[in-house]
């Protein structure tokens, strides 16, 4: 682990005997306040100063420096553990006290009482604290590469079928059966708006998916079964699938993260709900809650909307103390407009309804853009929405893509309606990495058994995800400390707190507040 905290780099140690006290009772031992120094003290600290400028100091001197501020002195392993030599520079001492902020935030999210905890341990104990974050990286990879071959692996079950494993799929597929079944009796007897001979053709197609389902979800049920069986379970991947897009887009974000050269040699477990089937939903969740409490870390997946199942997996790992990764997308508009031409046209009115009712039409800002692209789009996007509507009641069967791909063609504005949502999904999603990096409560859970705050770690690319996960994994993590100020409007005044900011996604990752009331009812009460 790296840590950096500017306030301390950048703080002027020579010549200032005031900088260095409040290094020391402030930064390091955790107080909040403290009594002015008397005149004979601060002549003592000055000299103190001068000697270290031309001398490092060593443990002895330290713990005179901290008896003359009237603080607890430490143990040589505190010294040892921290400083990591014998004599230690004023640039050694502040990088010193940074590190033992850092991981204070990590396994106590408090200062004083990381402080009280750690200076009367020997360097093993401290380490057993700190544990696992303090582990060395080299050791780390070393284990993951060494660990035996599975025994069993699941069969792949390939992309463009995955969707058969949704609850839905199954659902539609009868569904549309039984569509299909009324449409060939009133073809008989020249009733229905097809011909007999395209319902047939497409009765067999519906047979066929009939027929794919129960073997893709017997391919399911077995992977499930090995899932069960491995020994090790590095990575959940907390994700919504309901549709066939959802589907393919979670497997492609699978195979783009887990093909990293990186991680690839770590030789990982993780467990893809792309290739997973349950019977029945109470199974389900109690798979799902032992791959959780097994897993080191989470993935979540912020698809098109967020379900109470996927948000309880990540609440469920934060209060763990186990990280969460979570991947909103990036969107470029004009790929991502190109992508969903071929996506069915229940996306379409799905997606253009839900962000309508999510008030995402109402923002000033996506506004301006959309009218600078059509000033006609709200016009555009209800006549689409009627066309589709009128459509569907001719031609209520969503799994006859050739139909639809006609629609398509003959909507003289499918390519405007195309832009339009993605420029819509485009600012939806930066949105909400925004609202999971900075705003959402969720985004922070306190630990349930230590009481530390532990949070989210946003990232938009594939890319960011496989290199924050091999970070996460091998303890390679960096981290800034900053503290932060936000006025409270109700009480006309500044509320602070100091953050754990991580170097890949600049996302808070643990956080400790300045509020005294709060902090001392929270260590007070907790246990």
């Amino acid at each position: 682990m790296e840590f950096a905290e500017p306030e301390i780099t950048q703080m002027t140690l020579l010549n200032s005997p005031e900088n260095l006290r409040r290094l020391i009772i402030k930064y390091l031992c955790g107080e909040s306040f403290f009594q002015e120094l008397s005149e004979m003290n601060k002549n003592l600290l000055k000299n103190l100063l001068d000697s270290v400028n031309k001398n490092p100091f060593n443990f002895n001197q330290f713990n005179e420096l901290l008896l003359l501020l009237n603080q607890d002195i430490v143990k040589k392993g505190f010294f040892d553990f921290f400083f990591k030599k014998d004599k230690i520079s004023l640039g050694e001492l502040k990088q010193g006290i940074i590190n033992f902020r850092g991981y204070a935030m990590l396994c106590f999210g408090n200062f004083r009482f990381a402080y009280k905890n750690l200076i009367q341990n020997t360097e093993d104990e401290i380490e057993s604290y700190l544990l696992p974050y303090c582990k060395d990286s080299l050791e780390i990879i070393k284990e993951f590469q060494n660990r035996p071959s599975k025994m069993l692996d699941i069969n792949k079950i390939p992309r463009l079928v995955t969707w058969l494993l949704g609850y839905i799929a199954r659902d539609k597929i009868k569904k549309e059966a039984v569509v299909i079944r009324e449409e060939l009796s009133k073809a008989e007897i020249a009733n229905s708006n097809y011909e007999l001979v395209e319902l047939t053709t497409l009765s067999d197609i519906i047979q066929v998916y009939y027929s794919n389902l129960k073997k893709i979800q017997k391919k399911g049920l077995k992977n499930t079964n090995i899932y069960l069986t491995w020994d090790y379970m590095d990575i959940y991947i907390a994700t919504s699938m309901r549709n066939k897009w959802e589907f393919e887009e979670t497997y492609d974000f699978i195979e783009e993260v887990f093909n990293n050269e990186k991680l690839k040699k770590l030789n990982l477990r993780y467990f893809d709900p792309t290739q997973s089937f349950c019977s029945n939903p109470r199974d389900k969740g109690i798979l799902e809650g032992l791959m959780l409490k097994r897993a080191l870390c989470t993935i979540y997946l912020a698809q098109e909307s967020d379900t109470m199942g996927k948000d309880s997996e990540l609440a469920a790992t934060l209060v763990q103390s186990k990280p969460v990764i979570a991947y909103v997308p990036k969107i470029n508009p004009n790929e991502y407009s190109k992508k969903i031409r071929s996506y069915p046209l229940n996306f379409f009115k799905k997606r253009f309804l839900i962000l309508n009712a999510e008030g995402i039409f109402d923002d000033p800002e996506i506004e301006e853009i959309l009218k600078k692209y059509d000033p006609n789009y709200e016009e555009i996007i209800q006549k689409f929405l009627d066309a589709l509507n009128i459509y569907r009641q001719k031609q209520p069967i969503s799994l006859w893509t050739e139909k639809d791909n006609i629609f398509k063609k003959e909507h003289k504005d499918f390519s405007k309606i195309c832009n339009i949502l993605a420029k819509l999904e485009s600012y939806n999603f930066d949105n909400r990495a925004i609202l999971l990096k900075e705003r959402h409560p969720l985004s922070m859970q306190v630990d349930l058994e230590s009481g530390v705050a532990n949070g989210v770690l946003v990232v938009r690319t594939q890319r960011e995800c496989a290199n924050l996960l091999f970070r996460i994994l091998t303890n390679q993590l960096k981290f800034i400390i900053e503290h932060k100020e936000y006025k409270n409007e109700v009480l006309n005044k500044m509320d602070g707190c100091t953050i754990l900011k991580e170097e890949i996604s600049d996302s808070p990752f643990r956080v400790v507040t300045d509020h005294e009331k709060l902090t001392n009812s929270f260590w007070n009460l907790w246990s």
